[in-house]
C-alpha cells in the first residue's frame, strides 16, 4: 500500500518518441482506438463513472476502463518477464481464440506497447500517476501538453483493447469486483462510524472531500494497494479485489488514512520535530510504518470492542516477513499507547524516536499483538 504524489509537470520519462518494433502496430491500434473511442470523448476525458455503493466516506467503482488499465498494466508485465498473461489459459483464451483476427491483434498490440511503456514502471512513477488522475475523471490534474499527450496514446491504445477484455473477461470481473464491494458494505455499515472518527483524531487532521473515490480491479500492483493524493485536497484510492475478510476492512482505511498523512500532516510534524529536538534523522519510511500500526491497530481496538477479538492487522504479516526490522518492539512499547488514547501525540513521538534511536533486541510475538500488562 503507497501513496503518489502528484510528480512535477515535466513531461521526461513518459516514453513519447520512443522507438522499437512495436511502434508501428501501435501506431495502427492508435487510430483504430480513435475510431473506436466513444463519440464526444475529449482529450483526456475518461467515460462516466457511476458508483455501485456510497458510504459516508466511500464511493466504490467498478468501472471498466480502470480495470481494462489494470489487466493491460499486469499482461505488459507478465509478457516482459516471460509469464502466463491474460487469455492464455482456460474458458478466457477459447473466447480469445474466437474473437476475429482484428481484435486479437489489437488487444496484443496494446499488451506490447504497455509492456515497453507502462508496465515496467512502478506505481510511483509519473506515467502511473497520469493514466491514474485521468481515469479517475481528475482531467485538470493534466497541465501540460506533454501529459496530456502521453494519456491520449494510452486511452486509445485501451480503446483498441477494449473488444477483446469486454468479450473475453470484464463480465467476471466487474462481478468479482461487485461481490468484493458487496462483502465490504455491511463491515462498513457495522463500523464505519466508530474507525473514521478515531482516525480522524489520532491523525489530528479531518478528510477535506468526502465519500473518497475507491476502484476496485483485480491487481493495482504488488502492494495490492494505494492512494493518491490531489492538491491542495482529496485524493483517490485503487485495491485489489483478493483483500478478504476484515483485512478489506483495514485496507480501505489504511488508503484513507494516505490523506491524511501527507507531507505537512500533523502527525508527520510530530515526528519531525521529535526527531530535530533528538539530533536524529528520521527513516525514510518510518512515516508509513507509523501509518500502518496507527490504522491497524485503531481498526483492531475497535473490532474488539466490537466483540471481534479474533483480528490481527495487516502490519503484523509484514513484520513477520522480516520487513521493518527494529520497529515492531519499538512501536509496541511507545506508539500503542498513543492509539489507545493513553498518551499524547507529542510524547508517543518523542518516545517513538528515543526507542528507534536505542533500540533493544526485539522479541518476536508470532504476529500477533500483546495484549495491556504482557
Amino acid at each position: 500500500m503507497r501513496r503518489l504524489a502528484p510528480p512535477d509537470d515535466s513531461s521526461r520519462g513518459l516514453g513519447i518518441g520512443r522507438r522499437g518494433a512495436f511502434f508501428p502496430l501501435a501506431s495502427a491500434l492508435l487510430g483504430l482506438g480513435m475510431l473506436l473511442s466513444p463519440p464526444g470523448v475529449s482529450l483526456g476525458q475518461s467515460p462516466e463513472r457511476t458508483p455501485v455503493v456510497t458510504t459516508p466516506h466511500f464511493a466504490f467503482y467498478s468501472h471498466f476502463d480502470t480495470n481494462l488499465n489494470d489487466a493491460l498494466i499486469a499482461a505488459g508485465a507478465a509478457r516482459r518477464g516471460g509469464k502466463p498473461e491474460l487469455f492464455q489459459s482456460g474458458s478466457e483464451k477459447s473466447c480469445f481464440d474466437r474473437l476475429p483476427p482484428s481484435g486479437r491483434a489489437a488487444w496484443d498490440g496494446a499488451v506490447n506497447y504497455y509492456k515497453e511503456i507502462i508496465s515496467p514502471t512502478g506505481s510511483n512513477d509519473r506515467q502511473r500517476y497520469l493514466l491514474r488522475v485521468q481515469l479517475a475523471g481528475f482531467e485538470e490534474d493534466l497541465k501540460d501538453a506533454g501529459a496530456r499527450q502521453f494519456v491520449e496514446i494510452a486511452r486509445h491504445l485501451r480503446a483498441a483493447a477494449a473488444p477483446a477484455y469486454m468479450a473475453c473477461r470484464w463480465a467476471a470481473q466487474d462481478e468479482k469486483n461487485r461481490r468484493w464491494i458487496e462483502r465490504l458494505t455491511p463491515q462498513l455499515a457495522a463500523h464505519e462510524q466508530r474507525i473514521a472518527p478515531r482516525l480522524e483524531e489520532l491523525y489530528h487532521q479531518r478528510w477535506s472531500l468526502l465519500p473518497i473515490p475507491l476502484d476496485v480491479v483485480e491487481t493495482v500492483d504488488w502492494s495490492g494497494a494505494n492512494a493518491i493524493l490531489r492538491d491542495p485536497a482529496g485524493g483517490h484510492l485503487l485495491i485489489s479485489n483478493s483483500y478478504e475478510g476484515l483485512a478489506a476492512l483495514e485496507v480501505a482505511f489504511h488508503e484513507a488514512s494516505h490523506l491524511l498523512m501527507g507531507r505537512n500532516a500533523p502527525l508527520r510534524q510530530a515526528l519531525e520535530t521529535a526527531a530535530g529536538a533528538a539530533d536524529w534523522r528520521l527513516p525514510a519510511d518510518l512515516w508509513h510504518v507509523v501509518l500502518f500500526y496507527t490504522t491497524g491497530e485503531a481498526v483492531r481496538r475497535i473490532l474488539e470492542d466490537d466483540g471481534r477479538p479474533e483480528y490481527t492487522p495487516m502490519v503484523y504479516a509484514i513484520f513477520d516477513r522480516g520487513a521493518w526490522p527494529g520497529y515492531r518492539k519499538a512501536l509496541e512499547s511507545t506508539w500503542r499507547p498513543y492509539v489507545h488514547g493513553e498518551r499524547p501525540l507529542s510524547d508517543a513521538a518523542a518516545g517513538l524516536i528515543g526507542a528507534l534511536r536505542n533500540p533493544e533486541q526485539p522479541q518476536p510475538d508470532r504476529g500477533h499483538p500483546k495484549t495491556p500488562g504482557q
